[in-house]
């Protein structure tokens, strides 16, 4: 059984419905760091049209940790945290690239190491760390974006 039908799994033990708008919100947001209208729009398409529904599934999904809320230029994104091995909705670190917005994970625990095991937090157990880098890459320019073809986050992404 996959982490994502566990997950489920665990869910209806506890006599809570996987909905179809819920599953269909969990299918959209695969591989993808989705707005709420982002979110509604792909839904729309799947016959889903009740904007209200869709906002009660994310209050769902977020307070079960199936997915995680991020701001990216001052508009809230979700992204969806089952299924990765690398990360989950308690130890994330998205980078952004300013110049088109794109946006990556990147998932190294001894980042998160680092961050937990400094003095400053001696007397303090940390639950969540989530990070958000907003930056340029050194190859870019407004009007190409990338310069000779090298985009520091592609490089970055697969690094894990």
């Amino acid at each position: 059984m996959d982490k994502r039908e566990q997950l489920f799994e665990d869910l209806r033990k506890q006599n809570i419905r996987i909905t179809k708008q819920r599953r269909a919100i969990i299918d959209v947001l695969e591989d993808k760091h989705l707005t709420i209208q982002e979110i509604y729009a792909a839904l729309k398409k799947r016959g889903f049209k009740n904007l209200g529904t869709v906002y009660n599934n994310i209050d769902f999904l977020l307070e079960h940790k199936i997915v995680t809320q991020l701001f990216i230029n001052g508009k809230k994104h979700y992204d969806l945290t089952i299924d990765e091995e690398s990360h989950d909705a308690d130890s994330h670190i998205h980078v952004t690239c300013k110049v088109d917005n794109k946006i990556i994970e990147i998932n190294h625990s001894d980042i998160f190491d680092t961050i937990k095991n400094h003095p400053v937090f001696d007397n303090f157990q940390i639950d969540k760390i989530q990070l958000q880098v907003e930056g340029v890459c050194k190859n870019s320019d407004a009007k190409s974006c990338h310069k000779d073809g090298e985009c520091f986050l592609a490089t970055l992404g697969k690094s894990n």
